[in-house]
């Protein structure tokens, strides 16, 4: 008997089915790992925005940073966000709690410090 060489048409199409699945899992992987860079990235532009306005306060004369609370709309890439900064005073240490929120798509980046009174 002659042995036939190659393969038949089962191994073939087990052969592509494995590959199919190789192929689909790994693009649903890179897809996945795209979303997380996203929300990485959108996470670290709100936190540049956080950190940008306690150096801005940290920078302004004590006396000069009122109390309150104040609500900006601002871009982080090309979503809007809010940015919410709130001065809290003890005045028996003379001490101003500065914290800032940024707000987007149900995520929050919240940064705080503290001036004290030179």
């Amino acid at each position: 008997m002659k042995q036939k060489k190659g393969f038949t048409l089962i191994e073939f199409l087990l052969g592509l089915i494995i590959l199919v699945i190789g192929l689909v899992g790994t693009s649903a992987f890179f897809y996945v790992n795209s979303k997380s860079m996203v929300r990485a990235q959108l996470r670290r532009f709100a936190t540049w925005k956080a950190i940008d306005k306690l150096e801005t306060v940290k920078g302004t004369d004590y006396s000069q940073i009122p109390n309150g609370t104040t609500t900006e709309t601002i871009t982080i890439g090309d979503i809007q966000a809010q940015r919410i900064t709130t001065v809290t005073e003890d005045t028996s240490i003379s001490l101003k709690t500065v914290s800032v929120q940024v707000l987007w798509d149900n995520n929050t980046v919240a940064l705080s410090t503290m001036i004290a009174k030179q």
